[in-house]
């Protein structure tokens, strides 16, 4: 049989069309080989509007029913429907009219032999994604986050508000600590986001978040505004573990109404409320 391959998409908004590649399906002429993105995953879950949607659920789904027609080709058994689903036209009807919340690319054909190796070189071509995670990637994690950070959100309104602005005790006595904000401006109200990766101890976390929170209580106090009409942003994405520590303390973090966390993908959502509120720099004036 041919091999062909298919990327998977979820929709979180069908009304625009937007989707975020979360998997591939590869059939490689015998059994079917399939990786899913945990960043990715994690995307999806943060853009879905409806929170009832498990995105780990469909992706089981999909995964179990792989695994049963590999294991009906292996046993010699008659699965009604493995010629049907291992053939590359029925992946191209999946793609024309599979237009709800899981959705597949049209499936492009390989006429080499698929390896291993071969494989996973089709992974990260495909995601930017090693198959073998190592303690690298979280420093590229955190190198591709402020790089997305930068793109969507920084070069947009570095030349309306503060950038990269670094509050120290010498220049607003306030605070005792020195603190940076990716950007901070004022246009009736205060507009601020701060980046921060929670791959890092829970100690070290535990400061940078409680620092946050003091200097956005100091800027509000100082400026005469109140926090709630403020609009302050977290820019993180979330922990990879459920139920860690980390991931405990990220949550508590989205639950404070006082700030809005989201994830570095949804940074221009910072930059369009810049934009739209005309907010401009004011810190230059600080004795």
């Amino acid at each position: 049989m041919k091999s062909f391959y298919s990327i998977l998409k979820l929709s979180p908004n069908i009304a625009t069309e937007d989707s975020v590649a979360i998997g591939m399906l590869l059939f490689d002429g015998e059994k079917f080989r399939y990786y899913f993105s945990d960043n990715k995953k994690r995307l999806a879950n943060t853009l879905l509007d409806n929170k009832n949607v498990n995105v780990n659920f469909i992706i089981n789904q999909i995964i179990e029913k792989c695994e049963s027609i590999n294991a009906d080709k292996e046993e010699l058994k008659i699965f009604y429907n493995f010629d049907k689903l291992s053939d590359i036209s029925y992946f191209n009807y999946l793609s024309n009219y599979a237009n709800g919340l899981l959705q597949f690319s049209k499936p492009k054909g390989l006429y080499d032999e698929v390896s291993e190796t071969s494989f996973e070189q089709l992974i990260n071509f495909l995601f930017k994604e090693s198959v073998h995670k190592n303690f690298d990637i979280a420093d590229n994690d955190i190198s591709v986050s402020r790089s997305i950070i930068k793109r969507k959100l920084i070069n947009k309104v570095d030349h309306k508000v503060h950038t990269y602005y670094k509050f120290n005790p010498e220049t607003f006595p306030s605070i005792y600590f020195p603190f940076e904000m990716d950007c901070i401006g004022l246009n009736g109200s205060l507009i601020g986001a701060k980046s921060l990766s929670f791959n890092k101890s829970l100690q070290v976390l535990d400061k940078d978040i409680s620092h946050y929170f003091t200097l956005l209580s100091s800027l509000t106090n100082k400026y005469n505004k109140s926090l709630k009409d403020n609009n302050f942003y977290l820019i993180s994405e979330e922990p990879e573990k459920v139920g860690s520590k980390e991931h405990k303390l990220w949550e508590s973090v989205c639950y404070n109404s006082l700030i809005s966390v989201i994830h570095p993908e949804e940074s221009n959502k910072v930059a369009d409320l810049i934009i739209e509120k005309k907010a401009t720099k004011f810190l230059d004036i600080v004795k």
